[in-house]
């Protein structure tokens, strides 16, 4: 059985028009032998009015609390969709949060509960698709524990069709958004930016951890390495549309960098508010050394180098202009593990969780930076290697199965 999931944003849904040309799409595709799996944001800004409706009432609730009122919209939209298809002749079915076979479900935490979910997909997916060409799934919607309404969170309909993708083992996942496809840059922002024609499903990962919103972060860990996905716009008119074609998966790293390296750390009152004596500091250190890492506080700097350039380089910052006012310390014998994780999202307790392991090691930590999809973790360089094994037996995984 060949599948594809197209997963249709609110703005590719937005009138009559549009959703003509979603369907059409969903028509031709059948007619080439495929089973489609059609996962819908709500029609343009229906989810934002029906949260601001909600908010009049109450101001102080949140998406997840009136999650069975703002999901109306996607709700809608399913239904605005599996009529359409019907009407052109497809044998079609939706399935909503009410139904027995509705696919996704959240643990206790708020993720997805990942064995529950593929469990119900590959129970009920295959056996309707013995009796109908395509399913309509409402995204950003999930069920929660006590079986009641919760979310995905903002953009989390781009989650509900790359789990769905995965677990039907889809040949193709097609996000049909506002986009047309991955940019260098924010081609709204720089005019000149390329559309990229290919990039790198970790690459496109890490851009969504540091703010690209043109894939929710959340969804690319659910993508298979041979598994294609492309980006659309919706005015794309036919299949023969190239947009952007995301390769490979996201991947989970532990490693450790060879370097030995020194905390450079220099003190001064307030310095925070000292802008130019941070850029001066900073352009000396760039100017003859890599930072693996820096460190802001209210009164201090601390940028962690290589051990073998720390004499240069405090040599050079004593060269500042206001160099009588500042205290310069160095910290020797640091090692650096990186973590790269899945996803960006701290869950609660995530750094206790993978830290734990070296606690139960009694191995002291200098520092932990978190970034995007990274956790840099700085070490004591004669515990490196007890690290690495701690870290490695405890077999660290932030998507926590």
């Amino acid at each position: 059985m060949k599948v594809k999931v197209y997963k249709f944003g609110g703005t590719s849904l937005d009138g009559k028009r549009k959703i003509k040309s979603a369907v059409s799409v969903c028509v031709s595709e059948i007619n080439r032998g495929y089973k489609l799996v059609c996962v819908v944001s709500a029609i343009g800004k229906t989810t934002d009015k029906l949260y601001d409706l909600v908010q009049g009432i109450n101001p102080g609730v949140t998406v997840d609390e009136s999650i069975r009122i703002v999901g109306l919209g996607e709700i809608i939209s399913a239904r605005v969709i599996g009529y359409a298809l019907k009407k052109e002749g497809i044998k079609s079915m939706i399935i909503e949060p009410n139904s027995k076979e509705w696919p996704i479900f959240l643990k206790g935490d708020g993720s997805i509960n990942k064995r529950r979910t593929e469990q119900q997909i590959k129970r009920y997916f295959p056996e309707i698709f013995k009796n109908v060409d395509s399913i309509v799934v409402p995204g950003f919607i999930a069920l929660r524990e006590d079986g009641d309404w919760g979310t995905l969170g903002r953009g989390g309909s781009d989650t509900t069709a790359f789990v769905l993708g995965k677990y039907v083992e889809a040949d193709e996942i097609i996000m049909v958004k506002d986009v047309d496809g991955v940019y260098t840059a924010d081609p709204n922002i720089i005019p000149d930016a390329k559309k990229l024609k290919y990039i790198n499903a970790d690459d496109l990962s890490t851009l969504s951890s540091f703010g690209s919103e043109v894939i929710h972060y959340d969804a690319l860990p659910f993508k298979g390495k041979k598994q294609k996905v492309k980006i659309i716009h919706h005015s794309f008119g036919d299949l023969s549309y190239e947009g952007t074609v995301i390769d490979g998966k996201v991947s989970r790293k532990l490693f450790l960098l060879d370097d030995k390296l020194s905390l450079i750390t220099v003190f001064k009152k307030d310095i925070t508010s000292k802008k130019e004596l941070i850029e001066e500091l900073t352009q000396k250190i760039f100017g003859i050394s890599k930072i693996f890492g820096m460190t802001l506080g209210i009164d201090y700097l601390g940028f962690y180098i290589p051990t073998d350039m720390s004499r240069k380089v405090i040599n050079e910052l004593a060269k500042v202009s206001s160099h009588k006012k500042i205290r310069i310390v160095e910290k020797k014998e640091i090692a650096l593990l990186i973590m790269r994780r899945e996803s960006p999202v701290n869950l609660p307790g995530m750094i206790n969780y993978l830290l734990t392991p070296l606690a139960n090691k009694k191995l002291n930590i200098v520092e932990v930076i978190t970034i995007g999809r990274e956790i840099l973790l700085f070490i004591r360089w004669e515990d490196r290697g007890k690290a690495m094994q701690a870290l490695k037996k405890g077999k660290i995984n932030d998507s926590r199965e």
